[in-house]
């Protein structure tokens, strides 16, 4: 009778707690986290008895709680994944709009500068459309700081979400761990407390929304959290702190850290998903590139319309100034550098950056690190990561690194291992940009110098343009004037020289000259050296063009010259060599001088003939194997041989010269000023004379008297050697072995670069060809108020790919930046609907599982009422079968 009741008594304790549990279902079935929990029961051991064993009932094992951890694990990454996308396109939208908006499209505003300068270009000397432009230079500015203010403020709301974000990381890993600890006591009895895991799975679930979650359960119960790619923030009871910081180079820009007694640990790099990861991810593809990118155009346009502007001349006749603030003044210089905070004392280093070239620029910062000494640097752009310059410094200072289209300039300092150095060459360019003109008037459209032509010219050579590429040489020293003014004249129709015409009367070589040099008909010829560190060395040596009497070679010794050429950037040096022979002539030297990379020369000979003088018979004079006094000569178009004046004339032997074809194919030609007899070879031959019969001239220059005394002497010869002038290109210095030589011991370049340039052409024809003695002035463009040749330079900016290694123009550069702006945005919100489809369909796998179905637990209930309400009539059964023995 014992076992009867004893087996309804375990029944009933049985669906007793069935029935709490699924009541426990039933009331949780909305409670946000909670799995459904069922019982798990099994037969209670038998007791043998005779007839065999009698079953005991029922027992209660565990109360299973119904989750699958995959599912869990997927719902969790799900939810960071959605978390990643919605904030990542809250944030980028922001962005796209501000740059699409209408009233902050910079592309507009630059629009409308550039239409304000093309405006004042049609009329550069009125003073309404440089109001214009002064106006619409504001507003470009204004445009400029706005849209990089809106920016900056969004980087300052992406610093305040980090910092709330860390907090709630390291709050919710608190509850985490004390979750934890929690659950592994209430483990002990071998149990798991269901409730509390639920717990422990919500707040990861949390967890998740601020940062990609992965957890690994523990053996006494709960869960190790990791974050990001694998970071611990959770193991047992133990948490990692997290914040978010000022960074130690760009207090602008908050580093998330996990903290420490040994010290913080930065973690950028190591964050990803969730709010946190979606952060990280919109500030380094579109929140710092469009920063960089409006940084970037604004110093390029601020950079290059002040440099062409500097070209050209104001409608005061003065050279142009600054239109906006100087992209390398000294502010703006060291503003593009940050000192980490953890350098070492003193505090001691002065660097500074200035941009060489806004078409090497990249959008990119750069880091500057000292490791292994205190003087081995490596500098690293941040965008990619390349390593793009490291070395040693030197002991001295200034010294400079340039790459990229900047230089690093360091002054001075105690640079220490272990310094490090934020580089940002156009971060704070659209904040560092202003207007720096005062007057419209001051706006230069008109180029500095002019170039006319002669009204005597009988010559096809014409005037192509003229361009002022540098203000910064001696040919723009003087206010209002070129020092010197010059001359381009022609000495055939092959060449010409450029020369100083400070004195119309007497123009005279440059210093350094620039004579002789080559003119091919028909083509642009651009008539000034363009290298702008470019020197020229000219043959000033012992040996040369001296007079040779009684030689018919010019004398020269032979020399080896050697070239040396280095690479600023690299410090890399290209040695070249060349051995002039023992007489070779200027002509040949200068061939082979220009077959060398870097090297260009032009040779010419020249001398005078004076003081001729009569002696018993007729004076006979040769020259390169041309007999100018052949009394049988025919000149070309006459019918008779003209006669030989005795003594002879200047003027006779220029024509003799002049109208010899076998002189003429040596370059040789001659001038007179009816006593003095100047000869020119531009092709730089020897001069050689022969001289026989008897009278005397004097040959040189200086010059020097040569005699023939007696008809019966063997003739006298003498010989005069070329000259050669060789211009070098940058950084490129001459060398000779001889003391007595072409060139002298140490050839010294002088810089040959004037800053402008100068296109011309000619015809190829007799008629179109430029002839002997054609000129040109070039001189400073005095009273140019309706020139416009600058202007229109300004105005070609806009059209003109600059940017990205020459590739860009500014409006192509905006416009990729909106593009590239535009695809974040469009591929956010695509990754938006696919991460809540995802979620979707993980929530609905897991709550498949640990979901409470009420209709199920209805029934459920019913169900166990039944089983409760048979247990109990068990008992009732039980009791009358004992009350009715006990009548028996």
């Amino acid at each position: 009778m014992s076992s009867l009741i004893n087996t309804a008594i375990t029944g009933i304790r049985l669906n007793q707690t069935a029935l709490s549990v699924t009541g426990h279902n039933i009331v949780n079935a909305n409670t946000e986290g909670y799995s459904r929990q069922s019982i798990i029961q099994s037969t209670n051991p038998a007791m043998r008895t005779a007839a065999g064993y009698l079953g005991a009932g029922v027992r209660i094992n565990d109360i299973y709680r119904h989750t699958e951890k995959y599912l869990v694990d997927q719902v969790v990454r799900d939810i960071s994944v959605l978390s990643d996308s919605d904030t990542y396109l809250f944030n980028v939208s922001q962005v796209n709009n501000l740059l699409a908006a209408d009233q902050t499209n910079l592309s507009k505003y630059v629009n409308q500068f550039f239409s304000a300068v093309n405006e004042s270009v049609n009329d550069p000397g009125s003073l309404l459309g440089r109001q214009l432009l002064m106006t619409q230079s504001t507003q470009l500015t204004a445009a400029f700081k706005a849209v990089d203010s809106r920016l900056n403020a969004q980087n300052d709301a992406v610093n305040k979400q980090l910092v709330g974000i860390t907090a709630n990381v390291t709050s919710l890993a608190g509850r985490i761990a004390e979750l934890n600890r929690v659950i592994g006591d209430a483990s002990q009895s071998g149990k798991q407390p269901n409730d509390l895991l639920d717990q422990l799975d919500l707040v990861v679930r949390e967890l998740s929304k601020y940062v990609s979650v992965s957890t690994v359960s523990r053996n006494e119960g709960g869960l190790n959290v990791f974050i990001g790619q694998g970071q611990p923030l959770v193991v047992g009871t133990a948490i990692q702190k997290m914040t978010a910081v000022p960074g130690l180079t760009d207090a602008s820009r908050y580093d998330l850290v996990f903290v420490s007694p040994q010290g913080n640990q930065v973690v950028n790099n190591l964050m990803t998903g969730g709010e946190m990861g979606a952060l990280l991810r919109f500030r380094k593809e579109a929140l710092d590139p469009a920063i960089g990118s409006m940084g970037l155009l604004a110093t390029a346009i601020a950079f290059e319309v002040n440099q062409q502007n500097k070209l050209g001349m104001d409608l005061e006749g003065s050279l142009g100034g600054l239109v906006f603030a100087d992209v390398n003044g000294t502010l703006a210089s060291r503003d593009r550098v940050r000192a980490s905070f953890n350098n070492a004392p003193p505090a001691d280093r002065n660097l500074n950056v200035t941009i060489e070239s806004v078409g090497d620029l990249k959008n990119s910062d750069y880091e500057l690190l000292f490791q292994g000494g205190s003087r081995n640097y490596t500098l690293i752009r941040q965008s990619d990561g390349k390593v793009v310059s490291e070395g040693i410094l030197g002991t001295a200072f200034p010294q400079s690194i340039k790459v990229d289209g900047f230089s690093l300039n360091l002054e001075g300092g105690s640079f220490q291992s272990g310094d490090r150095f934020l580089i940002q060459p156009t971060k704070r360019g659209a904040a560092q940009m202003q207007v720096q003109i005062t007057r419209p008037e001051e706006f230069a459209f008109a180029s500095a110098v002019r170039v006319e032509s002669s009204v005597s010219n009988q010559g096809g050579a014409k005037l192509l343009g003229s361009v002022v590429s540098s203000v910064d040489t001696p040919l723009f020293s003087k206010q209002g004037a070129l020092s010197p003014p010059m001359m381009i004249r022609f000495t055939s129709a092959t060449t010409y020289d450029i020369l100083d015409y400070s004195d119309p009367a007497r123009p005279v070589p440059l210093n350094p000259p620039l004579t002789n040099l080559s003119f091919t008909p028909g083509a642009q010829n651009n008539m000034f050296p363009s290298d702008t560190g470019g020197t020229t060395v000219s043959s000033s040596g012992s040996a040369v063009a001296l007079l040779q009497v009684g030689a018919a070679t010019n004398g020269y010794p032979g020399e080896a010259l050697r070239f040396q050429t280095s690479d600023p950037e690299t410090g890399f040096i290209k040695e070249q060599g060349l051995t002039l022979l023992p007489n070779e002539t200027a002509a040949s030297m200068a061939r082979r001088l220009s077959g060398l990379s870097g090297v260009t020369a032009q040779a010419y000979t020249s001398t005078v003939l004076s003081n001729f003088q009569e002696g018993d018979e007729p004076l006979q004079l040769s020259l390169n194997g041309v007999d100018l006094t052949d009394p049988t000569w025919v000149p070309p178009g006459a019918a008779e041989p003209e006669i030989v004046p005795s003594p002879l004339t200047a003027d006779f032997l220029r024509d003799r010269i002049n109208r010899m074809p076998t002189l003429q194919a040596q370059g040789i030609t001659a001038s007179s000023d009816g006593v003095n007899l100047r000869i020119f070879a531009t092709s730089g031959v020897d001069l050689s004379f022969k001289v026989a019969g008897e009278g005397a001239l004097s040959a040189g220059d200086p010059a020097a008297l040569i005699t023939r005394a007696d008809a019966a002497d063997p003739a006298d010869n003498f010989t005069i050697g070329g000259k050669v002038d060789i211009q070098l290109a940058a950084n490129t210095e001459m060398f000779s072995n001889r003391n007595d030589g072409v060139f002298g011991p140490a050839p010294a370049g002088q810089p040959n670069y004037r800053g402008i340039q100068v296109s011309m052409t000619s015809g190829t024809g007799i008629d179109g060809a430029a002839r002997a003695g054609d000129s040109f002035v070039i001189a400073y463009n005095t009273n140019g108020t309706a020139d416009s040749r600058n202007g229109a330079s300004i105005l070609a900016l806009n059209t003109r790919e600059t940017l990205s290694g020459g590739n860009l123009t500014y409006q192509a550069a905006y416009g990729q930046l909106a593009e590239k702006l535009g695809i974040f945005t469009s591929q956010a919100r695509v990754n938006q609907s696919a991460g809540e489809s995802m979620l979707r369909q993980s929530m609905d796998a897991m709550l498949s599982v640990s979901g409470v179905n009420l209709e199920e637990e209805a029934a459920r209930l019913i169900q166990l009422e039944q089983h409760y309400n048979a247990s109990a009539r068990l008992i009732t059964l039980a009791r009358d079968l004992f009350d009715t023995l006990l009548k028996m």
